[in-house]
């Protein structure tokens, strides 16, 4: 039977003739789009950056645990759990240009989440610069 605008969209996925799942697949590599994450994970943040020092073996000893953050993981999504983040309208477009600009300076795709993640982890790491901003918007103002 011809597919066309009577299936229904519902409907559960379909094994092929091979076994694998040819929608969940691409469905998977559709999810691993650098530009389709970056659209859609704003309001992600979560698991901190691991890292071991250089020379150091962990218990597993496994290549993953030596790698970079962003080449370790499985996914953008790997290990984090989503939050919702309220943002004014300026905020938010601003955004775009931060990641944009990360790319020009990494020569290389940069995922809003790692964007938004990193912002969280340089407030926590320097409270100062949080605290400056906080009084600019009327924090300890008497």
């Amino acid at each position: 039977m011809k597919q066309g605008s009577t299936d229904d969209p519902f409907a559960e996925d379909t094994v092929s003739e091979t076994g694998t799942d040819t929608d969940t697949e691409s469905r998977e590599s559709a999810t691993n789009d650098p530009e389709t994450e970056s659209s859609q994970d704003a309001t992600t943040g979560g698991a901190a950056e691991e890292s071991s020092a250089p020379g150091t073996d962990d218990d597993n000893g496994s290549e993953a645990s030596r790698l970079p953050y962003i080449y370790a993981r499985d996914s953008v999504k790997d290990g984090r759990q989503q939050r919702p983040i309220f943002l004014r309208d300026e905020i938010e477009d601003g955004i775009p240009e931060l990641v944009g600009e990360l790319e020009d300076r990494f020569g290389e795709n940069v995922y809003r989440t790692d964007v938004m993640e990193a912002a969280v982890e340089v407030a926590q790491e320097h409270p100062d610069l949080l605290e400056a901003k906080l009084e600019e918007w009327g924090y300890g103002w008497d």
